[in-house]
């Protein structure tokens, strides 16, 4: 009689802290998912003004990539939490549902990712991560349809939104890329033929590796450029100072008996 009586209190202790663990885990399970529903609210205002949907205000923070990543950031941690709830261990379509979300917004952290490396004009990062994001949707479509609720319909609409987004973005990222290795070339090729015209004397200073013997300098110009000079020779003022010129005295008209007011008032 006195073990069955210590059987039943040693039960009922077991049930009240099982039920104490359930509220908790609940209480805990209700505050992750409010949790990330307020920064999935922030991160799609984000991306409104990114867009350009909605108007930032004057004096108003401007939007960045970099918001959205650390948003997604938080909301990764949010269901890394809610996978340590300890009461999900016995529901494993939840562990499912937690798995596929995590897949889906770990896509969108990289999507966003990938546009701080675009708007920095790092083409070939961005280009990688797009592929990445690719891969990640793939596999993220695979899982959420094998789910019959109907919130995944919603999320699998997202992920094909987000799709053509990658797809635009990366083909943006390729031209990209492709333009500025069309101008590195150009400026390279002009360079080299600018140091072509330049003389060896002028590029002195200059350490340059030369690949071939069509890109050396130019030693010298033949025939040699014309250069001014003057009309007359020094030598032949500085000569003046030693001739001695005839007296022509003579030859010269005598001046008048006038004054000089006289010549002014008759102009001459």
């Amino acid at each position: 009689m006195n073990k069955a009586v210590v059987s039943t209190q040693s039960t009922g202790k077991s049930d009240k802290l099982e039920c104490k663990q359930l509220m908790t885990d609940y209480f805990s399970y209700i505050r992750i998912v409010n949790t990330i529903d307020r920064f999935l609210v922030m991160a799609q205002q984000v991306a409104d003004k990114l867009k350009g949907v909605v108007e930032t205000h004057v004096g108003g923070k401007t939007a960045r990539p970099e918001d959205l990543v650390r948003l997604y950031d938080i909301i990764l941690q949010n269901y890394a939490d809610m996978k340590d709830i300890t009461s999900l261990d016995k529901d494993g379509e939840i562990y499912r549902l937690v798995d596929v979300n995590t897949q889906f917004y770990r896509t969108k952290r990289c999507f966003y990712i990938a546009e701080c490396h675009l708007v920095q004009s790092n083409w070939l990062n961005a280009i990688v991560l797009y592929d990445k994001c690719t891969e990640h949707i793939a596999q993220s479509l695979s899982a959420a349809q094998s789910f019959n609720f109907p919130a995944q319909q919603g999320l699998c609409e997202e992920m094909r939104v987000l799709e053509q987004q990658v797809y635009s973005q990366r083909c943006s990222a390729h031209a990209s890329a492709f333009l500025q290795t069309q101008l590195v070339e150009d400026a390279t090729t002009d360079a080299l033929e600018s140091d072509k015209n330049k003389m060896l004397a002028d590029t002195l200073e200059d350490f340059k590796i030369r690949k071939n013997v069509n890109e050396l300098p130019t030693i010298a110009t033949l025939p040699p450029d014309f250069q001014t000079i003057p009309c007359k020779p020094t030598f032949f003022d500085i000569s003046l100072n030693h001739i001695d010129f005839p007296n022509l005295d003579e030859r010269v008209e005598k001046e008048s008996s006038l004054s000089g007011w006289g010549k002014w008032i008759w102009g001459r």
